[in-house]
């Protein structure tokens, strides 16, 4: 049995904040999740950040298990103090939210992270981090082997999409990987750039392909659900629309996008057709509002919905006529995988890690080619049979990857490694 700690700190992020529940949250979660209920994994946790959020977070939907923390005592019982006092208000509320950025403030003036004595470690054969750097206490050591996540390179290969943050968090992210360290990438394209960026041997790398919530992601073919939800986000529903989820960027090509869409109802003089754009505003957002603003016919047929709870998307997906994923880049892309598994017809690109996800299950253009992208959205909104094939091929394709598989190859990892 391996004993494993796996930093849990993205949890205790989302668990406040349901705009961080993004695709880093999704595969901590059912990591977590997986390894918690496995028989050969002996698991404790640990928390660079965000302690008393994941305590809370354990609290609500983990209420009857136990787990050890492996953080120092000092700041277990000061995290524990924070959570009990912001549980005593409702979520969400207004009260709770001061109390939790007065405790967030302090935190970060008095001791911007949490930690744990390395010496204690030594005991475990594995730490695993989701997404942050390995901590810096674990440098050098040669047990327990670290095991870190890597969705991507892109901070790095496009510095031009990203804030500040961003980019350091990255830079982090690279320099805290040692020889004792074993990068686990979520798509061949990932490995293929981090081995450019570091020079790490490719054998020390493994790739684990991730995987979309059965449970969130299906085929949603209730009418009258699906009613309730476009009227939720003010989608009109005696019209056909194209679907894009993802965070507002520049790196997600909304902009061509919006302008292929805009080529095709014009040149087509199609007038039953809508977009919409599902998600959070992002890095450099406002350019592509600002394309939305300057043209009057897009006024009232593009909707923004912002973001959406995750019980509302299988109903946004299976409703669409396609789905449109043209991004410029991706470390391995859930969103065309989430479409696909509600058996959507998928428009993407052919860059990077997009074609292992897709397939042959949906079309794949070149994403700077706005052209391209029109002519697809155009045999989607014509062609019934062809939705049809795709949406057949989609739900095939979806298959090939779920979190019990991308699970028990983490854990085939550790027993490799350690």
């Amino acid at each position: 049995m391996n004993k494993v700690i796996l930093d849990t700190s993205v949890l205790g992020l989302g668990y406040f904040h349901e705009q961080s529940r993004t695709g880093i949250f999704r595969v901590a979660e059912e990591l977590f999740k997986g390894l918690h209920k496995n028989d050969e994994i002996e698991l404790s946790l640990a928390n660079i950040e965000n302690l008393p959020e994941m305590m809370s977070y354990l609290k609500k939907y983990f209420p009857e298990s136990q787990f050890d923390l492996v953080n120092k005592k000092s700041d277990k019982f000061r995290a524990k103090f924070e959570s009990a006092i912001i549980s005593i208000f409702p979520i969400k509320s207004f009260p709770q939210k001061a109390i939790r950025e007065a405790f967030v403030r302090t935190r970060g003036y008095i001791k911007p992270q949490f930690s744990f004595n390395p010496k204690s470690l030594s005991a475990y054969d594995i730490y695993h981090s989701p997404f942050l750097p390995i901590p810096k206490e674990l440098k050098g050591m040669t047990k327990p082997k670290k095991i870190i996540t890597i969705h991507d390179l892109i901070p790095h290969l496009f510095p031009q999409y990203f804030g500040e943050w961003n980019k350091m968090m990255m830079r982090k992210i690279l320099e805290s990987i040692d020889e004792n360290t074993f990068p686990v990438c979520v798509s061949e394209a990932t490995k293929n750039d981090l081995c450019e960026a570091t020079g790490i041997s490719a054998d020390r790398i493994s790739v684990v392909h991730l995987a979309a919530s059965k449970e969130i992601f299906h085929p949603e073919n209730d009418k009258i659900i699906i009613e309730k939800t476009l009227e939720k986000y003010n989608i009109p529903s005696e019209k056909k629309y194209l679907l894009s989820v993802s965070t507002l960027e520049p790196r997600k090509n909304i902009e061509r996008t919006i302008r292929a869409f805009l080529h095709l109802v014009q040149q087509e003089k199609i007038n039953d057709l809508n977009l919409v754009l599902v998600g959070a505003k992002g890095w450099q957002f406002d350019a592509i509002f600002e394309e939305i603003k300057s043209n009057s016919t897009l006024k009232d047929r593009i909707i923004c919905t912002g973001f959406v709870a995750d019980e509302d998307l299988a109903a946004l997906y299976s409703s669409a006529i396609g789905f449109v994923y043209p991004s410029l880049y991706e470390g391995f892309g859930l969103p065309p995988l989430e479409a696909l598994q509600c058996g959507t017809p998928v428009i993407s690109s052919t860059k990077s890690s997009i074609p292992e996800v897709v397939g042959d299950a949906g079309i794949l253009v070149e994403p700077t080619d706005e052209n391209a992208i029109s002519q697809a959205m155009l045999q989607f909104y014509q062609n019934e049979n062809l939705r049809h094939k795709l949406s057949k091929k989609a739900i095939e394709q979806a298959e090939k990857f779920s979190w019990e598989k991308f699970v028990d190859e983490h854990i085939k990892i550790y027993q490799e490694v350690s």
